[in-house]
């Protein structure tokens, strides 16, 4: 990579095609009628540094609910609003539609369905051209109480119709009307590299449902009960896994914050939850773990309160790392979801129909280190709402553990970026931005400098282009970037 050390930089990069891209673009965006020129589709492209942003004319509306995936080398493939499914020529896949049955469904579609973290594809394993989304509803009981429907499958094979796609399977229940939090499901990668744990908590109660998503399909369903360790929940919630998939995060709004211990051999978790109370948190409600898993960031709707998982003290190391500052785009930018992108930051959406996102720029560090820019990035239209909710999709085997059986290795994956520091146009922040368990960094600053450090900073003599490049190394392979 050549940077040009100017008062600032920026550089673009090309994602190398042997990883798994299945999350470089993110989708927002809904029309109006008539039109409007701040409404319309519109794409966070990671494929740049920094991420790039554009309009894209489709006739899907986001509203809250969306999802998408690209193919491993980051080309789109499908997305959804809760109501259909479209492909990447942006129309609908052969019997794409009537997802999620129930009267609020018939109500909001095809508009979009409105549950937060309801929604995401995972590749099917062994199988390169089968996709399942899967994917969970929101209906009536009892005429007024909302209450969940069962969670479904749909799957998707993309070598029919000429690559255009072809529905399979839709609306599949797996767990029958189990009684949810809403926004509550996740996926991590088993500890074999190849198959994939989801799960999801059941509202008021310990009890998490979970599955094993392998070549075979769906299997191996389970409840899993744990011991109590606080009062009934009854807010609505968000989960993510750390991005080694050893914890899960588990943030009610109203209440607080619970972290779990996870077996990606067994996909069980362990019977020690620690919960943290967090009176007076509402209306947010994202939770992200940093790239390096050691911070968790708690998002309210006019607060950010990073706690650090390596603390003897979780509940004593709460930090808050930002305070909502009252800008508007059109509307007030408070918080809202949150996801960790694949560019290493943190991006936060707002719970108001806006046209920004704000972002940490640096999660790995501890406090105000971190660097929270509000309305950060600026979106080609507004957004409603909507975030995505991607497992991390770069996670390889847990080597040495029993289940470690399918010859996998993490083979690492070079990647940095770079800022100049404001306060010395000549100093340049890197940033290691790496996959697939590097042990070690050697960073050639070309102009005859080298460093060891994973994140380091380091001082030019003088203005000009200079070629970057970081390799990474294990013990079973290396990887350069430049």
């Amino acid at each position: 990579m050549r940077i040009t050390i100017y008062l600032l930089a920026f550089f673009y990069f090309a994602c190398p095609a042997y990883s798994q891209w299945h999350d470089q673009l993110w989708l927002f965006g809904y029309n109006t009628v008539p039109p409007a020129p701040d409404r319309s589709g519109n794409v966070v492209d990671f494929s740049t540094e920094p991420p790039s942003t554009y309009k894209q004319e489709k006739e899907v509306n986001f509203n809250v609910t969306g999802a998408s995936i690209c193919d491993s080398t980051g080309n789109l493939l499908l997305y959804t609003n809760g109501c259909y499914i479209a492909n990447f020529a942006h129309l609908m896949v052969e019997n794409g539609d009537s997802l999620n049955p129930g009267e609020i469904s018939m109500n909001d579609c095809p508009g979009g369905l409105a549950i937060a973290q309801s929604h995401f594809f995972l590749p099917m394993p062994g199988h390169p051209s089968m996709y399942y989304l899967f994917h969970e509803n929101l209906d009536y009981h009892d005429e007024f109480i909302l209450a969940r429907m069962p969670f479904f499958y749909t799957s998707i094979n993309m070598e029919a119709n000429n690559g255009l796609g072809k529905v399979l399977e839709k609306n599949v229940a797996i767990f029958d009307y189990p009684d949810r939090t809403f926004g509550t499901m996740t996926a991590v990668k088993h500890a074999n590299g190849r198959d994939w744990w989801v799960v999801f908590p059941e509202k008021s109660k310990n009890r998490f449902y979970r599955f094993r998503f392998s070549p075979n399909g769906v299997e191996d369903t389970l409840v899993q009960e744990l011991l109590p360790v606080y009062p009934n929940i009854l807010s609505n919630a968000f989960t993510t896994f750390s991005p080694d998939g050893s914890k899960l995060a588990r943030y009610e709004v109203t209440h607080g914050l619970y972290l779990y211990d996870f077996d990606r051999c067994t996909g069980l978790f362990g019977d020690n939850p620690v919960f943290i109370p967090l009176p007076g948190t509402s209306l947010g409600g994202g939770v992200s773990f940093s790239p390096d898993g050691r911070f968790v960031y708690l998002v309210s709707s006019t607060f950010i309160l990073q706690a650090d998982t390596w603390a003897a003290d979780i509940a004593a190391s709460l930090d808050t790392v930002a305070v909502y500052d009252g800008f508007t785009s059109p509307w007030p930018t408070t918080f809202f979801a949150s996801q960790l992108g694949p560019d290493g930051r943190i991006y936060i959406n707002t719970n108001n129909g806006t046209d920004i996102l704000h972002f940490i720029n640096y999660p790995n560090k501890k406090g105000d280190s971190c660097e929270v820019l509000q309305h950060g990035l600026k979106l080609a239209a507004r957004n409603r709402f909507t975030s995505p909710h991607f497992p991390n999709y770069r996670l390889g085997p847990l080597d040495g553990s029993p289940c470690d059986t399918l010859g996998l290795d993490n083979h690492p994956l070079a990647g940095f970026r770079h800022a100049v520091d404001s306060s010395n146009s000549l100093r340049v922040i890197f940033t290691d931005n790496s996959f697939y368990q590097p042990t070690d960094w050697l960073w050639d600053f070309g102009d005859g400098s080298t460093s060891s450090l994973k994140d380091p900073l380091h001082k030019y003599a003088s203005p000009g282009t200079y070629l970057v490049c970081l390799t990474v190394s294990n013990q079973y392979d290396s990887d350069t970037f430049c």
